[in-house]
């Protein structure tokens, strides 16, 4: 398949999941970053008003500019680490909903492995990879049809 041949929804596996969790960080971000950017205008307003309102540099006036720059500084790095911390969120939510199923399919499987066709394990309803988990409980029907234990098995079980 060429670079050609591909489609957005080869990108977007879940496009429900995905496109919601997407636009919540878009959001956010967006919010952060608006809300940072509009106050560090109406604080810079500031500064060049007291610029154009002195008649000279005085103490008073260079005083005022810096503790407006500072104020610009500080409301910079709240935005930054706001929007940081929506984004250690988003990361961990994606992830969560990844890296659990992942465990449940993995101890799944190796249960499979051993023949315990009766072990049951569910997913969250919202988690990804649901698909597979619901395959390999169809194949554990199918293995448990093909293989039914035996009375010896049945014994060493007791």
């Amino acid at each position: 398949m060429g670079r050609n041949d591909r489609k957005l929804s080869n990108f977007l596996l879940t496009p429900k999941f995905q496109l919601k969790l997407t636009y919540y960080y878009i959001g956010i971000g967006l919010v952060v970053i608006i809300g940072t950017v509009g106050t560090v205008f109406y604080k810079m307003a500031i500064v060049q008003d007291i610029m154009n309102n002195s008649v000279a540099t005085d103490f008073t006036a260079q005083s005022r500019i810096s503790e407006q720059m500072f104020q610009i500084a500080q409301i910079s790095m709240i935005g930054f680490v706001a929007f940081a911390m929506a984004s250690f969120i988003f990361a961990l939510m994606v992830s969560h909903r990844i890296a659990g199923p992942v465990v449940a399919l993995t101890a799944f499987i190796e249960e499979l492995k051993k023949g315990n066709y009766d072990y049951g394990r569910k997913l969250r309803p919202n988690d990804e990879l649901t698909m597979i988990m619901d395959g390999l409980h169809e194949l554990a029907l199918t293995l448990r049809q093909r293989h039914p234990p035996t009375d010896v098995e049945n014994d060493q079980a007791d």
